[in-house]
């Protein structure tokens, strides 16, 4: 790896990695990938303090409404919970009683899965299975809408591995250039618009009740599974678990790709720009998702485990 990065940098003569060493190479790295920092960072700001401001009141207004008030009876009063029924029968003072005076009736709260929440680091993906389906709670959507866009390794490979394969590879926007300036600029304007993309998605998807998660399959085989990825490419459960067309997640591709062209180079006719590139990530995501449903039999044949 250092000695392709040597190379490179060796073309652009931007550093003489042999007399001065890795230390001075890292620094001409970060300063060929972020020739105008500030530029960049006002990008990245920008685009956080619009998810804050646009995703954060609905995504903190359903969890309220799941987590912070009593049940109320249909009077408006508050429910007081039911008392348990007396026996006819008296029971004599010196016989045992099955349980402790003053001991819990409740049952014990379920077993908490760890990897509800759990976000995949290639894809940037959360998983929910159709065999054992429970809907996210409002608390749930909060978490989630952070660590699927700013707190996880997944959110960050995805624009990483698009702006080099898809924009640095056609050298588009041809504006930015090559090299590793190009590629700097073209990483930013990736991960920007994943994070637009998800501030549309997690409100939306509070408001028509939609999972943001990928729904994965309980069938067996691979056609069949394979098949499920791709109608799930466009389809999510609802609240109640019943398949839904997934708007939230559709819209917003579309939504972000309308928002990019504002930092853009050159001259975009916006709305066949945003329905161009839009319906082209929509239909990149398809693999992904298949990707995404047989990762469990990657992770095991690659990392064994």
């Amino acid at each position: 790896m250092f000695g392709l990065i040597r190379n490179h940098l060796a073309a652009f003569g931007a550093v003489n990695l042999g007399s001065r060493g890795q230390l001075e190479a890292s620094k001409a790295i970060f300063r060929t990938l972020f020739p105008a920092p500030g530029r960049y960072a006002r990008l990245i700001l920008t685009t956080a303090a619009l998810a804050m401001i646009c995703g954060g009141p609905a995504l903190a207004f359903n969890s309220g409404e799941d987590n912070g008030s009593p049940q109320t009876s249909s009077q408006g009063t508050a429910a007081a919970p039911a008392s348990k029924p007396q026996s006819t029968s008296t029971q004599s003072s010196d016989q045992p009683t099955s349980q402790p005076a003053g001991a819990s009736q409740e049952p014990p709260p379920p077993a908490i899965d760890k990897n509800r929440l759990a976000v995949n680091p290639v894809t940037g993906m959360v998983v929910a299975s159709e065999a054992n389906y429970t809907p996210l709670t409002g608390d749930e959507r909060l978490k989630l809408y952070f660590k699927m866009n700013y707190w996880s390794v997944g959110a960050y490979f995805g624009p990483v591995f698009s702006a080099l394969v898809l924009d640095q590879a056609t050298g588009s926007p041809a504006q930015w250039g090559g090299g590793f300036a190009g590629f700097g600029r073209r990483v930013a304007s990736r991960t920007g618009n994943a994070i637009l993309q998800g501030t549309f998605q997690a409100p939306v998807a509070v408001i028509l009740h939609e999972d943001v998660r990928f729904i994965t399959s309980s069938k067996t085989g691979f056609k069949r599974r394979a098949l499920h990825a791709i109608v799930y490419s466009f389809l999510t459960y609802n609240n109640q678990g019943h398949p839904t067309l997934n708007i939230a997640n559709l819209g917003g591709y579309y939504a972000s790709t309308a928002a990019s062209a504002t930092w853009l180079p050159g001259h975009y006719n916006v709305l066949n720009y945003t329905l161009l590139n839009g319906t082209e990530q929509i239909g990149l995501s398809v693999p992904v998702n298949v990707f995404q449903e047989f990762w469990p039999e990657v992770r095991r044949a690659v990392f064994h485990r």
